[in-house]
């Protein structure tokens, strides 16, 4: 995996952009989403959650072109102080087959 002083995000938003892509959300985080939102975790798990294409777990929804509902129009994360750890952690712990294809800084890295 990528080491963090290697890596330096550029803001382009295109991992929060995978068609199909998911983010599943343990009861910690949305514990802590809900809270930074302002809401109780069962208006949170009702409104910004569904079942797991596994059955297995929630998911953070996705806007109709398939990104996060949570990308802003400036390629931010508008839960970044809070963010589910699946998104805090790419690339330095996981990474997919595809994400070079995806993510330009890690294509320019040839990791």
């Amino acid at each position: 995996m990528m080491n963090r002083n290697e890596f330096h995000c550029r803001c382009c938003g295109a991992c929060c952009r995978i068609k199909d892509g998911i983010v599943r959300v343990s009861d910690a985080e949305i514990s802590r989403i809900a809270a930074y939102l302002g809401m109780n975790e069962g208006e949170f798990i009702a409104n910004e959650t569904e079942l797991a294409p596994d059955r297995k777990g929630l998911v953070l929804k996705s806007r109709a072109d398939g990104a996060c509902v949570y990308l802003d129009d400036n390629n931010l994360c508008r839960l970044n102080p809070v963010k589910p750890d699946k998104c805090r952690s790419f690339p330095f712990e996981w990474t997919n087959p595809d994400s070079n294809a995806i993510c330009p800084e890690l294509a320019s890295a040839g990791v």
